[in-house]
């Protein structure tokens, strides 16, 4: 594939990708390849490549003889069973960081931690979905230090689900300051190199995530 193919399939892939997140494309609705094409100004070929790699993260599902629809909104038991994952490869991307030392991540860290807490989430749809994308730098930004290109990878895969169950749940609600809390507290922990304490902190912030959304 050259350079500018590439771009072009990227682009395609993003911008469904976004559309899936905003709701533009809902839950279990049937993808229009030509329709799409057209709305985001690209041929086919993009889309269809696009969607390609939007069924290996289970975003969207291809049924023989039907093409492609949005995926369903995970269930209570799916949504539980993919924190628990997520907790494993936090933890232990956590203790590869703490037995590298890598202490030069904690700044870049409590720095996306400060914006989410200056996001108005209050103020429109956008904002939440601002607030949301910060929470993923931060958590892909632990994972990418972790050092293993292929749990990185399958730990975005599962975030993508946790976003859009998030806004079928909450509708539009976020768990701002205790999310941020939380966020400061995987921080020190991993300030003081503590082990148990670093794990207790992302296995008790991912459970209160499962469980804030949940109750909604």
């Amino acid at each position: 594939m050259t350079t500018m193919k590439r771009e072009v399939t990227d682009y395609a892939y993003n911008s469904l990708k976004e559309m899936i997140f905003e709701w533009q494309l809902p839950p279990g609705e049937k993808i229009n390849i030509s329709q799409l094409a057209q709305r985001i100004d690209v041929s086919t070929i993009p889309i269809r490549e696009a969607l390609t790699r939007l069924s290996v993260e289970k975003l969207v599902i291809q049924e023989h003889n039907k093409g492609y629809r949005v995926s369903e909104i995970l269930d209570a038991k799916s949504m539980r069973d993919m924190l628990e994952v997520r907790i494993l490869l936090e933890s232990d991307a956590a203790e590869k960081i703490i037995r590298a030392n890598q202490m030069e991540l904690l700044p870049k860290l409590a720095e996306l931690t400060e914006e989410m807490s200056l996001v108005d989430t209050n103020e429109s749809y956008k904002k939440v979905i601002e607030f949301v994308r910060l929470d993923d730098q931060f958590h892909h930004l632990l994972m990418e230090a972790g050092g293993n290109d292929f749990l990185t990878s399958a730990h975005a895969n599962l975030y993508s689900h946790l976003h859009i169950a998030r806004f079928y749940h909450v509708r539009g609600e976020v768990d701002q300051e205790d999310a941020v809390k939380e966020h400061k507290e995987i921080i020190e922990a991993l300030r003081t190199r503590d082990v148990f304490r670093t794990l207790t902190a992302i296995s008790g912030h991912v459970r209160n995530v499962r469980n804030r959304v949940l109750e909604y």
